[in-house]
Order: C-alpha cells, then structure tokens, then sequence
C-alpha cells in the first residue's frame, strides 16, 4: 500500500474543510448553550456547561461537521464508590445493556432521594422540547427524535449552515468518579503505552454513568477515551489521522443496506489497541501510516473472526456481542478486497 495514495485519499475525502467546519460549529455552541440554559434556569440539577465529547472535538471525525455530542452533567450532590450494591450491578452489565436482564431499573441513592434514570430522561428532555419549541428555535430545529431515544438528538437545518443538516445529540451524565476495578484489566501490568503520567491522569477522571441505554444507566468511559486521544499525537505522529482515514474506509466496507454492525466506536477501540501494541512514536511517523493502516485492518478482521473485539477500559466487555455474524462475515471479505486492490478503494 503507497503512502502518496493514502495521504491523497485523506486530503481528498478525510479532512475537514476548515471554513466549513468553523461555520458549523459557530452556529451549533450558541444554540446548544442557549438550549441549556434554558434548561437549568427550570431546573439547576442539569448543569448549563456541557461535556465535549464524539469524534469531533476528539478530532477524529471525518469529511464534514454535520454530528455534534455533548454529555449535559447532571449535579448528583454526592460522590460514588464501588459498594457491594454497585459490584452486584455492575458485574451483570454489559456495555450499552448493562441490567437489562436482571434490573427492571437502576436507581441511584443520592442521600435521601432514589434518581430514576426513567425520571431523568423524562425530565430533561421535556425541558429540552420546551428551549427547541420557542419562537425563535423552533423554526429551524427539528425535535421530532424527543422521544425515540434517551440521548435527545436534534436536527437543525438552517441557511447559515455547511451541508443539508447538522445533528446534535444531547446526553444526561452523571459523573461518578468511580475507580477502576481490578477486574476491568486497565491499566495492564507491562503496557508501554499509555505513558503513566496519562494512566494517572484517567484513573484521577475515572469512570462516569451516562444514559446510553432506553431505560438504564450505563457506564461510561468517554471522558477516559477523550482524555486517552488528548495529545495522543502531540510528537507529530499519525495516529488520529490513520483512525479517521478507517473510519471513512469503512463507509465503504459495510455492505449496503444492511445494518451497520460496523461502528466508529468499534474502531476507536482498534486504534487503542493498535496503540498498546505498537507503543513508540517512531512506529506511527507519517512514513509508516500505510503499515499501521494495514496493520490496523488485520486486527480488526482478526477480531471480528473470533467474535469478540474487548472494551479497551473493560476487557471483560464484548463489543461485538449480539452483532451480525453474517454482515461482519461480509465487511471482513471487503476489508479483504481493500487489502488486495487498496487503489480501488483510493482513488
């Protein structure tokens, strides 16, 4: 595989345009700032600075600036450790579906008060409806999602915008703080990657709750994943640039109408584990980018062959559980093919 080709390939359908990018984002922070606030000034519980999170303020999103995400922080009055209650719980949960067989709902014991996730989701998203519903809103963002998801997403369509639409999801968080269990198998004894001074600095975040499930909540590490790809390339190596040229390559791997068993997410978790096996800098300069592109691509289908792709923070979870066997059978056989002929798929 040619590096000319690939980094043509990223100029060309990968990277962002920078005007496009600065005229998107200038217009989503203010709505989404003034959606907040109009939902803390009727209930202060939900704080009106949110967390930056997704794969662009990651920078690790591709082509256009059309999808936002924010974690809004819900003020919990009190802070959390792993007591026997929580270590039954959350032993039975799965990444996403965490309870669902066992818990009918997860309530947090916040001093006298039981938080609902139920409640919460109601909650916010009402208040969300009632900011997007104003006058002054309401006449170019679409709220018709309100209820099909607990994350709120928006759609917002307005002249003033790059692209037809920009999507902003919107999910409650409550930030635990929790430590990471012995049983999660992070940080792994030996690791060369991450450096400890960054293992301190997540372990010091720790792990939060995020509502990522319809009617549970669910563990979060999307603070440690952010702060994990924070400066990851701060020596001028290529890893977010070889993990966003995957992502667009796999637009093209994942059969045609066929769910998309196939995420970004799946991928973020491949670049981390690329990383933790090739842990110098020297080993992700721009003149090795085709060799961990390739690289990358082999442990991902050798992954999917197993059925099983672990959680990088929780490696007793199992990120390709419950998918399609046969439409990962197929995006392997593209994946195969991009290997094969990479200059059908690049240029």
């Amino acid at each position: 595989m040619d590096n000319t080709m690939l980094n043509r390939f990223y100029e060309d359908n990968v990277k962002m345009t920078r005007n496009e990018t600065s005229q998107n984002v200038e217009f989503v922070k203010p709505l989404v700032h003034g959606i907040l606030q109009y939902v803390h000034e009727r209930d202060k519980r939900f704080q009106i600075q949110p967390l930056n999170v997704g794969s662009y303020y990651s920078n690790l999103k591709v082509s256009r600036a059309d999808e936002f995400d924010y974690s809004v922080v819900l003020d919990a009055g009190s802070s959390f450790s792993w007591t026997p209650e929580h270590r039954l719980i959350m032993d039975s949960m799965e990444i996403m579906k965490w309870l669902k067989h066992q818990f009918h709902c997860r309530q947090h014991q916040l001093g006298n008060a039981l938080l609902k996730f139920q409640e919460v989701k109601r909650r916010f998203k009402a208040l969300v409806s009632e900011a997007v519903n104003r006058p002054q809103i309401r006449q170019y963002v679409d709220a018709k999602r309100l209820s099909e998801s607990p994350a709120t997403t928006l759609t917002i369509s307005h002249p003033n915008i790059v692209g037809d639409t920009i999507s902003v999801d919107l999910a409650p968080l409550i930030k635990s703080h929790a430590p990471f269990k012995p049983e999660f198998g992070w940080p792994r004894s030996g690791a060369r990657w991450p450096s400890w001074a960054k293992i301190e600095e997540i372990k010091a975040e720790g792990i939060h709750e995020v509502a990522k499930d319809p009617f549970y909540w669910s563990l979060s590490f999307v603070m440690c994943e952010k702060k994990l790809v924070d400066g990851i390339d701060l020596n001028g190596t290529c890893r977010k640039k070889s993990q966003r040229i995957i992502k667009k390559l796999r637009e093209m791997w994942c059969p045609k109408g066929t769910k998309q068993e196939l995420t970004s997410y799946h991928l973020k978790n491949i670049l981390f584990w690329e990383c933790e096996n090739h842990p110098y800098d020297a080993e992700w300069t721009n003149e090795h980018i085709s060799v961990r592109i390739v690289s990358m691509c082999y442990l991902l289908i050798q992954h999917i062959q197993r059925g099983n792709l672990p959680l990088y923070f929780h490696t007793g979870v199992n990120l390709l559980e419950n998918k399609d066997r046969d439409v990962l059978g197929q995006v392997v056989q593209n994946i195969f093919r991009f290997l094969k002929n990479p200059e059908h798929y690049l240029t």
